[in-house]
């Protein structure tokens, strides 16, 4: 008897265990997203001052420009998550993908700060257009790859650890910006490029060395299942296969969720676009100076994204969104009111930044619960379709609106299309987070069935 109920509670502390991270996996797995990460954090604030100061184009101008990486997107991230889907090799399914990407974009970037040195357009667009091309081909993959390994009752912590590491890596990447870059009217970029590059290339050797995809993804299939999640299910919601893909009710939540992404995108990237020039119009900040500001919401972010991924596990992720849509909302307003820089925008921006954290760790997780075992890198593809769609409209506007309403209207456009986002949420049935709750009962009924098995 005592030895059934050691053997018990042995496998009760198994189980349990099983809905904690598997923290060697998930630290490896978001390694590629931070690398990528590290230049699209400089390139939202960098991009646009090259674009303005050493070439001389309007904000209206510069923001078409800002939109180039998404229109390349658009049509890249889908096409690259639906064959990183097919693909079939013995280092599996994305890390091909990644590999390949990040070391040709490692190449070139460096190149696009050379360009502007030397003041030639062309060679600059031609670069920057290259170095896009290379990170899109492995960008829907490197994240489509935090499900594969990742058992559904602890994806949205998986989530949010991945942003948190992307925000390390943005950290670091903007107190390069902020002591590398002069506050001179036309600074050299090119070492802070250098140090992307170098990011990029340490983040992809580690994983290549150390991660292993189809050992991973096998080790998830088994943990689903020592969970009481049946193989069906393991990948996405309750509804199985082609069903799911052609239930009205999920198509229509699956719908409503990428509506959210495109307005939540249409207001964060509004914001991560312009506040350098924001910043040096309405506050007077020169060079990297604006980038000790924005370091401030990418730490708020790095700290809540864990709390705020604990929040959804247990109050679900529709929720959790509308209290990242309504911080968001807070924070823009707020700073819009501060017509001068003080103090006190430091606790509006990390307001901001709390918000867009906790949006950003909820809703793909979301359209990921949507989707079957085949289609994990498609429907990342649909994901990124959203955003990147956003992030071709909102530069361009948001940019007229600076050029022509004024610069101190950019929080006030954000704060708008953040409110926006709240309502198509409301419409949301399925896609919702599998609670500790729901895994705690899979868990007793697995038990008690391989007690009664003897096992």
């Amino acid at each position: 008897m005592q030895e059934a109920v050691q053997t018990k509670a042995s496998r009760a502390k198994k189980t349990r265990s099983l809905t904690s991270l598997d923290w060697r996996r998930t630290i490896l797995v978001t390694l590629p997203f931070m690398g990528a990460l590290t230049f699209w954090q400089a390139y939202d604030g960098l991009i646009p001052l090259m674009l303005k100061n050493t070439f001389g184009l309007g904000d209206t101008a510069t923001g078409f420009f800002m939109a180039l990486d998404n229109i390349l997107a658009l049509f890249m991230l889908p096409l690259t998550g639906y064959l990183s889907d097919k693909l079939d090799t013995k280092w599996g399914r994305r890390t091909p993908f990644i590999v390949v990407g990040s070391l040709i974009a490692a190449l070139l970037i460096p190149m696009i700060a050379i360009a502007n040195t030397w003041k030639n357009l062309p060679l600059f667009m031609a670069v920057l257009v290259l170095t896009l091309l290379a990170l899109s081909t492995y960008r829907a993959p490197s994240v489509a790859l935090m499900p594969d390994v990742t058992p559904r009752p602890v994806r949205s912590k998986a989530d949010a650890f991945n942003s948190l590491m992307a925000a390390v890596g943005g950290v670091f990447i903007l107190v390069a910006i902020s002591v590398l870059v002069p506050a001179v009217d036309n600074p050299d970029y090119r070492p802070v490029y250098f140090v992307i590059s170098g990011m990029v290339i340490l983040t992809t050797i580690i994983f290549v060395v150390c991660f292993n995809e189809p050992k991973e993804v096998a080790a998830m299939h088994r943990e689903s299942a020592e969970l009481g999640i049946p193989e069906e299910e393991i990948d996405a919601s309750d509804e199985g296969g082609k069903e799911r893909e052609t239930n009205p009710a999920i198509r229509r939540s699956l719908l409503c969720v990428l509506v959210c992404v495109f307005l939540y995108f249409m207001s964060q990237n509004a914001i991560s676009s312009g506040f350098s020039r924001y910043a040096d119009a309405v506050w007077g900040m020169q060079g990297g100076s604006y980038a000790m500001v924005q370091t401030a919401a990418t730490l708020a972010a790095l700290v809540a994204y864990m709390p705020m991924a604990s929040v959804a596990c247990h109050i679900g992720r529709k929720r959790t969104t509308y209290i990242g849509l309504v911080f968001m909302v807070l924070g823009c307003v707020l700073i819009s009111l501060s017509t001068t820089f003080s103090p006190i925008v430091y606790l509006w921006t990390i307001l901001f930044g709390i918000g867009t954290a906790t949006v950003s760790l909820t809703i793909y997780p979301m359209i990921v619960e949507l989707a079957s075992t085949q289609t994990t890198g498609r429907y990342t593809g649909y994901y990124y379709t959203a955003s990147t769609a956003a992030q071709v409209i909102t530069p361009i506007l948001s940019g007229a609106v600076m050029q022509f309403v004024g610069y101190a209207q950019l929080y006030l456009y954000g704060a708008t299309f953040a409110a926006l986002a709240i309502i198509p949420v409301l419409f949301v049935r399925h896609g919702d987070t599998l609670t500790m709750g729901d895994v705690r009962e899979r868990q007793a009924s697995w038990e008690a069935e391989h007690t009664e098995k003897g096992e």
